[in-house]
This record gives structure tokens, C-alpha cells and sequence, in this order.
């Protein structure tokens, strides 16, 4: 007999919250518009209709199962998904967080593709508290939740704000005196071997499509790999994840320390003299991408961007008193991205640890308020 905390039930899921699938909708009839398009694990979209009222949520069915996905306001659940059709009285946000607790991916009940069949789940056995620590538990973790989210809106506007300022530099332009790359860039420079037995790795999943810097690494076992150190820029180079944008600037080592990443990367190392942030902001910019993609070569699928091609592209030639002003401005907008990005992921971490915690009753939010403005 499970010993459960006072005032908590042990429920069959189905009691808990009905799902329903979701509605087909192919991207070519997806109309612009303000509703969120909610796919398995994240929005794909927006569309002119939301049949479903928020608040509410999906969780996969055919990918990703089982992961729930978030909508504040009213949304378009894609047929990938079960959406929430009735919480029946229970806090809809804690529904979420029951989801995010449970690993449900050894229901697949597919024979060709993954499937979460909503028949499977329907018996098992949930811990239910009462509706008011419900509300607590969501209280606590939407603490969390919106402290990351701001501090995401937060590093957005640095982040523009840099991008802004490397296109007033006007680098990268095919006007006025012309220079090649690597005048001002190293491209995969020689560096010592790692010291560590276990180094830092930067796996290929890990470098951002959108962000500047890097959220995630671990420590793997010393073997082959690319080799970077802190204020090289890392750019894939190849598909897909070039056209994906995957380029990312180190800051994340200690100083003098050596990582390793995937053999699919290619290093930029700013030359003395020149702000190391601008080989991302290039890396990034329209006009070199076109370019990096019109030089891949290879079998299709497996095309790849060389060095030497990279090196050859031209920047136009900018004042060193222009780059040092351009450097010093972009330091302390760094520096506040990092750590933006460092107290997002204590607070990720945080809150990783606090969740099966508080779904399990192991721990009680009894003075919630409190619990929240120590925890942020």
C-alpha cells in the first residue's frame, strides 16, 4: 500500500484530464495568424484559427510521446498530438507539469512509426494533491518559468542590439576596400590537446540555431574532435545543419582551456586587433550564408563547406580605431548574455530538481509565496 501525503489520491489518469487527438492541418493550408500551431514538444506554426480554448495543452502521439506542450491562450492541437479536452476541475497547469514528470515513451503502441494510444495510458495510476497545493505546485514552478523566460526576452534584446550594431559596421559588404577573410579570421587554428582526461564537448545538437551562445555541454572521454578554445566562433558546416544556422561563440571555459566538438565544425579565431564576437555576426549575416551554401559539395545529403572556401570570401577593409569602438561596445553586452544565459541554466537545474519533488508530495509548498522569492 502506497503511503500517500494527507490529503493527496491515487488516480487513474483518465480521471485526471480527457484527451482527444488533435486535428490534421498540412503546413500549405496554414493561414497566418495568432494563434499557435501545437505540434508533438513544441509550436509549428501559426494559423487564422484556434478551435481549442486556452489555457490548455497536447502531449505527443506520434512523436516525441507523451511530451506535453504549453498554450496560454487558444490554439490549433495538430493531429500528432492529444489535447487536453477537460481537466475536470483540476489545475490545468499542474496537468502539465503531471506530464512532464512521466516518461510515457514505453507506451508505443505503433508497429511501423511511434504512437501513444491514449487507450494505454488511461488506467495508470497518477498522485493527485488537492487543488489547492495543485495551484501551489504551479505557482512555484511558473516562478521558474517566467524568471527563464525573461531573462530569454532579455538576452534577445542584447543579442539584436549586437546584430544591429555589426550591420552599422557595414563588415560585411561587397563595397569599398575589400579584404579577405582570413585577414581578420583564423580558421580552424592549431591548438594544444585537451588536458583533461574527460574535456569539455560541444556535441553538434547543442550549438544554437538562433541564439549567440552556447546552453549546453558536458565532459566526454579524451578522443578525436575540433578543438576550440573560449571567443572562437563555431560554425556547422554541414547539411542540414548549416542551413539550419547552427553557429555558436565559446564563451563557456575556463580561460586557457582546450574543448573538444564535432569534426563537422569550423573554427573562426579573431586575429589581434579584431573584436573576437564578429566572426558569429558574419558566420550569420545573409550575405555570407548565401554564399557558404553555394560551395558545398558532396552527395546530396551529406554536402560540406571547406575552409578554404571560407577564406576567400571578401569583408570589406574597417578602420582599426572602428573595430576597437566596435569591441568595446560589444563586451559588457556579452558579458550580460553569459550571464543571463549561466543563471538560466542554475535555474533550469533548479527547477529539473524540484519537480519530481513536489509531484511526488515529497515535498509541500506550504507557505508558497515564501518558497517562490527564495527560489528566484
Amino acid at each position: 500500500m502506497i503511503d500517500l501525503p494527507n490529503g493527496w489520491e491515487l488516480k487513474n489518469l483518465n480521471e485526471v484530464v480527457e484527451l482527444k487527438r488533435g486535428f490534421d492541418l498540412p503546413a500549405r493550408e496554414r493561414r497566418g495568424g495568432p494563434y499557435p500551431v501545437l505540434s508533438a514538444g513544441a509550436a509549428a506554426g501559426w494559423h487564422d484559427s484556434g478551435p481549442i480554448k486556452g489555457p490548455g495543452m497536447v502531449v505527443g502521439r506520434a512523436t516525441n510521446l507523451g511530451v506535453p506542450t504549453w498554450s496560454d491562450g487558444d490554439f490549433w492541437p495538430l493531429n500528432t498530438t492529444l489535447y487536453a479536452a477537460n481537466f475536470y476541475d483540476n489545475h490545468p497547469r499542474f496537468v502539465f507539469h503531471l506530464f512532464e514528470n512521466m516518461d510515457l515513451s514505453g507506451f508505443d503502441s505503433g508497429s511501423v512509426q511511434p504512437m501513444l494510444n491514449r487507450n494505454y495510458i488511461a488506467k495508470l495510476k497518477v498522485l493527485v494533491p488537492p487543488f489547492a497545493d495543485q495551484r501551489a505546485i504551479a505557482e512555484v514552478l511558473g516562478a521558474l518559468d517566467d524568471k527563464i523566460a525573461a531573462n530569454r526576452e532579455l538576452a534577445d534584446v542584447a543579442q539584436a542590439l549586437l546584430s544591429a550594431r555589426f550591420s552599422a559596421l557595414q563588415l560585411d559588404e561587397d563595397y569599398g576596400d575589400q579584404i579577405r577573410l582570413d585577414t581578420y579570421f583564423e580558421l580552424n587554428p592549431k591548438c594544444a590537446k585537451p588536458q583533461a582526461d574527460e574535456p569539455t564537448y560541444l556535441d553538434m545538437k547543442n550549438l544554437p540555431t538562433s541564439d549567440m551562445l552556447v546552453s549546453d555541454w558536458d565532459q566526454r572521454p579524451a578522443k578525436s574532435g575540433t578543438r576550440f578554445m573560449n571567443g572562437d566562433t563555431l560554425l556547422a558546416r554541414i547539411t542540414p545543419c548549416l542551413e539550419n544556422r547552427k553557429v555558436g561563440y565559446v564563451d563557456f571555459l575556463d580561460d586557457g582551456e582546450v574543448a573538444l566538438g564535432s569534426t563537422e565544425y569550423i573554427v573562426f579565431r579573431a586575429r589581434p586587433g579584431v573584436p573576437k564576437e564578429l566572426a558569429f555576426f558574419l558566420t550569420t549575416s545573409s550575405r555570407f550564408r548565401a554564399t557558404a551554401m553555394q560551395h558545398m559539395v558532396g552527395t546530396s545529403g551529406r554536402q560540406r563547406l571547406s575552409a578554404a572556401d571560407v577564406a576567400g570570401f571578401t569583408l570589406r577593409k574597417i578602420e582599426d580605431s572602428k573595430l576597437a569602438e566596435w569591441g568595446a561596445d560589444a563586451a559588457p553586452l556579452l558579458k550580460h548574455l553569459g550571464s543571463l544565459r549561466d543563471e538560466n541554466r542554475t535555474l533550469a537545474s533548479l527547477r529539473e530538481a524540484l519537480l519530481p519533488r513536489l509531484m511526488s508530495g515529497e515535498l509541500r509548498v506550504r507557505d508558497r509565496e515564501r518558497l517562490v522569492e527564495n527560489l528566484i
